[in-house]
């Protein structure tokens, strides 16, 4: 045990790599002294690994309630800085990124199986009669992917900001606080009915890159916009996604699930 007045070397450095000492909570601002904050419980410092992030994740899915209103308004007004905060220790006051994610994405796919939006979409791209009919399946069911989706991504996005320091752990908490926060914008647009043009489509789409353009300038401490990385990483996401409907649609279809699937979901 550290003794009464010793510091525990557990926070990092800006780059997120060398530690330093750290002398206050990084989640109350407490001033700490030993390997526990006395205010608030919190460990003095926590590197934000894939293992402690799926972890917490099967404890606090569903405990939306922790923080979700702050988490939110946060996400809205200073997206970059709010994740900032919640990776480098300051994550009592917010909503775990899975859970967050989670939460939206299924207001997203409800959106999607109760009001249909995704159908309006059948007047703007050329479908056959079979493309249809699995695009109209996966379409709810894509979103959940966004957890594997990620993985690549946060690993892309981390290797094109690597002098930043963060971790893909980190960069894939990023991933999904700002997804989780494009699918509430997605339900909207959903929602009002606009995806049935193809002006409220790419309205969507710069909106959501829009967004992550802001949220990495913030997260990143960049004094401008990187807006050829943010373009990649959207790129990659865009790849990826395409790549995994278009194994889903053909496991759906060579399995036999299509009919099945269109029944259970009637």
């Amino acid at each position: 045990m550290p003794r009464t007045g010793t510091v525990v070397k557990t926070s990092l450095s800006p780059g997120g790599k060398q530690p330093l000492d750290h002398r206050t909570c990084s989640n109350c601002d407490a001033p700490v002294e030993g390997a526990f904050c006395g205010a608030c419980g919190q460990p003095a410092y926590v590197p934000l690994t894939f293992r402690r992030l799926f972890r917490d994740s099967v404890l606090r899915i569903f405990d939306v309630e922790a923080g979700f209103l702050h988490t939110l308004a946060s996400l809205s007004t200073r997206p970059g800085m709010s994740i900032r905060q919640y990776v480098k220790g300051r994550r009592l006051p917010f909503t775990h990124p899975v859970s967050y994610c989670f939460v939206l994405v299924t207001v997203y796919a409800l959106t999607i199986n109760l009001l249909d939006p995704g159908r309006a979409l059948d007047s703007l791209i050329d479908f056959s009669d079979i493309e249809r009919r699995v695009y109209h399946i996966i379409h709810g069911i894509l979103a959940y992917l966004v957890f594997l989706i990620f993985l690549p991504v946060a690993a892309i996005q981390a290797a094109l900001f690597r002098r930043s320091g963060f971790s893909v752990a980190d960069t894939y908490a990023f991933s999904l606080f700002v997804s989780g926060h494009v699918h509430l914008a997605s339900t909207v647009v959903a929602a009002a009915g606009w995806l049935a043009s193809a002006a409220g489509v790419a309205g969507l789409i710069a909106i959501q890159f829009l967004y992550l353009l802001w949220a990495m300038t913030g997260f990143y401490g960049l004094s401008r916009p990187p807006v050829l990385r943010a373009l990649a990483v959207a790129i990659a996401n865009l790849v990826i996604a395409n790549i995994l409907s278009l194994l889903v649609g053909n496991l759906i279809v060579a399995s036999g699930l299509l009919e099945p699937l269109e029944s259970l979901l009637a």
